[in-house]
């Protein structure tokens, strides 16, 4: 891949106006950005929603607000004067280099008109890539990847990569810091057990069930003689109504604090349970000990688990039968999954100290907990294969030939809608049938099931098939 050469490079713009989450994951990308010119005036288009994520930041030297965002995902036109006008405005500021982080068409579209001399984005995106003229494959279909990983691959035009675990990073204001050391005061929290537990999940999944929250924070409270620190949006001001009368003794309700406090509470705590959602990558930044509640089979820890911090990430076989989809889902299936004993376990691990991966170790277990895999097939290599990730808590389900040809395509796709396969491992021998049903299901699916053909080579250890798995999907 051809590089640019960096004495071309003095003002750099990076988009990235949609969720709080998704900024907070982009800062380790923004920091490397820094390092490889720290002479660079670098700016950041985000929403105000989220500028907050990069207002204290020492590598971001500018913030646009964008106005663009919250058309796309409403399906609003973008009128030709709003066009007109950032085009403009792109072409007042002389801005080098164009990273867009979002890759959306409105950006990449303004980045070409606005003759933006570098523009990098993704080369997936194929009907619009060629506005950039340093395309790169992101692929966002590879559920194995983490969000900070595909930021990174933006940057490799730029000559920088990923090196360890790069760290996040966000800056709580020093006013913030303080004021969540004063609510901790009066609270008389001092030298006691600081737990946060974020209600919400922002719409992108679905939420752990309000009746287990209830349960955990009284267990907690009154295992560490403690009060839980209550957090939550303006939606869960409803919610938390409902069951106030009942913890109200165990808790400092906090419920519909803006960010900035946020960030200020969040800083001092000994350890935060959430939903997965953007607070949760807030907490990974501050290097807060995070237990994530992974509800719905829609959302996949592979990409979008905490990052380079001390976490335990939960996430158990859901028995809904459909297709998933959270933000349009009306059923609560999911939410009552996941058990109060599982949680409160992490927990405690957690406040013990324990918590820590190697890259290795987490690259293998958010593989372990996104992968669904179906084992087809009828020789001894098979049931090998099924019971090595099986003895390792994989998530593995296997069919023979013979109980394949009793199913019809119909009974198939239901079984791979239900246990949300994703990859199909055939061992010794292929199926046509398997391979359309994975072909049509990807018709109701966000990603495409992977199909690999296994004609006989075998596995030691599951570090090895795991590899496998992670080598096939690149």
């Amino acid at each position: 891949m051809p590089q640019i050469d960096p004495a071309q490079i003095k003002k750099i713009l990076v988009v990235r106006p949609d969720a709080i989450g998704d900024l907070v994951l982009t800062t380790a990308a923004v920091e490397a950005l820094k390092n490889k010119y720290p002479q660079a005036h670098i700016a950041v288009l985000a929403r105000k929603y989220n500028q907050i994520i990069v207002a204290n930041n020492p590598a971001v030297d500018e913030i646009i607000t964008d106005d663009i965002y919250d058309r796309i995902v409403k399906h609003k036109m973008i009128g030709l004067a709003k066009y007109r006008h950032w085009i403009k405005y792109l072409k007042q500021k002389k801005f080098d280099l164009m990273i867009n982080f979002y890759s959306e068409f409105p950006y990449a579209l303004i980045g070409f008109l606005a003759n933006i001399p570098f523009r990098i984005g993704d080369k997936g995106k194929i009907l619009f890539s060629w506005l950039y003229n340093f395309p790169v494959r992101q692929n966002f279909k590879n559920m194995a990847v983490h969000e900070v990983e595909h930021q990174f691959k933006l940057l490799k035009p730029l000559g920088i990569k990923m090196v360890n675990r790069p760290k996040l990073k966000i800056y709580p204001t020093q006013e913030a810091i303080t004021e969540g050391k004063r609510v901790i005061t009066e609270n008389g929290l001092q030298g006691k057990k600081l737990i946060a537990i974020n209600l919400g999940s922002g719409g992108s999944d679905k939420s752990w069930a309000i009746e287990n929250f209830k349960e955990l924070i009284k267990i907690l409270a009154k295992q560490y003689q403690t009060k839980i620190i209550l957090l939550g949006g303006p939606k869960e001001k409803g919610l938390i109504e409902e069951i106030l009368p009942e913890i109200n003794g165990y808790i400092v309700n906090l419920v519909g604090l803006s960010f900035e406090a946020l960030f200020g509470i969040v800083s001092q705590m000994h350890l935060y349970i959430a939903n997965n959602t953007g607070p949760t990558h807030i907490a990974s930044a501050l290097q807060i000990p995070t237990v994530v509640v992974y509800n719905s089979k829609f959302q996949k820890p592979g990409r979008w688990a905490p990052w380079a911090n001390r976490h335990k990430v939960i996430k158990v076989v859901s028995k809904c039968p459909y297709p998933c989809n959270p933000p349009i889902c009306k059923r609560d299936i999911c939410a009552t999954e996941i058990k109060v004993a599982e949680v409160l376990l992490a927990a405690e691990e957690l406040l013990a100290g324990k918590g820590a991966l190697t890259q290795e170790e987490d690259k293998l277990e958010r593989a372990r907990l996104s992968f669904n895999i179906l084992t087809f097939g009828n020789s001894p290599l098979k049931d090998k294969i099924t019971n090595l990730l099986k003895d390792n808590d994989w998530r593995v389900w296997d069919i023979s030939p013979e109980d394949l040809n009793k199913m019809s395509l119909r009974d198939i796709l239901e079984f791979l809608f239900k246990y949300d396969i994703n990859i199909i491992q055939a061992i010794g021998r292929s199926s046509l049938k398997l391979k359309i049903a994975a072909l049509i299901s990807c018709l109701k699916t966000p990603s495409p099931i992977i199909y690999l053909n296994n004609k006989g080579t075998d596995f030691d250890n599951i570090n090895s098939l795991a590899h496998y798995y992670l080598d096939s999907i690149k």
